[in-house]
Parts: C-alpha cells; sequence; structure tokens
C-alpha cells in the first residue's frame, strides 16, 4: 500500500497506548477487596465487565450520560451479586480513585511516541472518565509528547461523534485527509474516523473482523508494526 503523508497522528488512549486491561484488573481487584468481594473476585470481575461493556456502548449511541455511567455499571454487578445496590456510589469512587493511579503503557508505546513526535503533531483523544484520566495522564511522563488531550467529557460529546475532533483541526488548521487515528476500538475509534472522513489504522492484535461498511487503511497487531506506515523504521 503506498504511503500516505500526515501531518498529524491522532491516538486513542486505552488499550492503544495504555494497558487498560492491566490497569483495570488491578483497580478492580484493589475494589473487590476494600468492599468484601475479594472471595468473589473472578464473578465479580466477569459481571463488572459485561455491564462496564454495555454501559460504555450506551454512552457511545447517547443513551447514557459518563455521570450515570460511574454508578450504573456497578449498580448492575451488585444486583447480580445479590448485594446492596445502595454500595454502587461508593465502589464507583473508589475504583475510579484506584483506576487513576494505573499508568501501564502497552509494548514499544513510549518509544514509538518519542519518534513519532518528532515528525508529527500528536493529539491525544479518549472517551475515558475526566477524573480518571487526567490523574494518570499527570502521572505519566510518556503523555508530554502529546500537543493536544481531548477528554470526551471535558469535550462534551464521545467517540464516534466526529465533533470531538473539532478543537483539534481548529487549532491547528487540519484537515481530516492530514490526519491518522490509531486506535483499538472498532465502534468508537473506527467509527470516528468513518464519520469524520480520516483514515484508520487498527490495533487489532486479537484479529477481529472489521464491522461491515468499515474498511481501515491500516490494520497492525501489535503497535511496533506502525512504524514503517509512519516512516519509523529503526
Amino acid at each position: 500500500m503506498e504511503q500516505q503523508e500526515y501531518r498529524a497522528l491522532f491516538f486513542d488512549a486505552d488499550d492503544t497506548i495504555f494497558d487498560y486491561q492491566k490497569g483495570e484488573h488491578e483497580a478492580f481487584r484493589s475494589t473487590a477487596d476494600a468492599f468484601g468481594f475479594g472471595d468473589r473476585l473472578d464473578e465479580a470481575h466477569e459481571l463488572y465487565r459485561g455491564h462496564n461493556s454495555d454501559v460504555w456502548s450506551a454512552l457511545e449511541e447517547g443513551r447514557i450520560t459518563q455521570d450515570e455511567l460511574k454508578i450504573e455499571r456497578f449498580r448492575r454487578m451488585l444486583h447480580d451479586l445479590v448485594a446492596d445496590e445502595d454500595r454502587a456510589p461508593a465502589m464507583s469512587a473508589f475504583y475510579i480513585d484506584r483506576l487513576a493511579e494505573q499508568t501501564h503503557l502497552l509494548p514499544g508505546a513510549e518509544q514509538l511516541l518519542r519518534d513519532a513526535a518528532d515528525r508529527y503533531l500528536l493529539v491525544l483523544v479518549t472517551n475515558g472518565l475526566t477524573t480518571v484520566q487526567r490523574r494518570r495522564f499527570a502521572a505519566a511522563p510518556v503523555t508530554r509528547h502529546f500537543r493536544k488531550i481531548l477528554i470526551s467529557e471535558e469535550v462534551g460529546t464521545a467517540k464516534p461523534d466526529p465533533a470531538i475532533f473539532s478543537e483539534a483541526f481548529e487549532d491547528y488548521g487540519l484537515v481530516p485527509r492530514e490526519v491518522l487515528l490509531i486506535g483499538d476500538s472498532s465502534s468508537s475509534d473506527m467509527g470516528a474516523a468513518h464519520n469524520a472522513g480520516m483514515d484508520f489504522c487498527w490495533l487489532n492484535p486479537a484479529g477481529g473482523e472489521a464491522p461491515d461498511g468499515y474498511n481501515p487503511r491500516y490494520v497492525i497487531s501489535r503497535l511496533d508494526e506502525i512504524r514503517p506506515i509512519l516512516g519509523l523504521e529503526d
């Protein structure tokens, strides 16, 4: 495939730059221990992850707010565990505090961003919660490579709504064809790139199939596979 010239790279955060799975597991384990579910960790975590996925999908579709999302995923989990649902707000707050402490990166992320920042304008775009992401980003030296950080809760809209990119387009005089979006989600990230008319690089370690009607320009299984695409060969 002919290499496309880009001015800017827009990166998703979780499961693209940050190892969200590792951080999420550690935060949830601490929460389960603190609220007396340590002996049911696997069961509780499986329930939580299912409900978390559902409420984030609802957010992307505009059916729930982020404030509602924070508590609803725990309320549903507690319901399934036949536990006191009134504990959901306290569990949510404790979990968010623990998650904000997690700054694990995916392999190759730090070197890739360091090298890419010498050649491209980098923007971080996330649907994550402000209370989590701002603390994580402040504690992670890797975020210094980004010229701008866009968080859906602050912007007022979430991927796949292309309006989340508007501030970066305006601030840096960018047009969609000059931008490559790199992300792992076949719904929020791939959808946002499609809706904005931008090229998309899909980080797809599981080897999944793109949804009907979507055609990512690049598909990679590891971050370092994007280096030749960006002209960053070692």
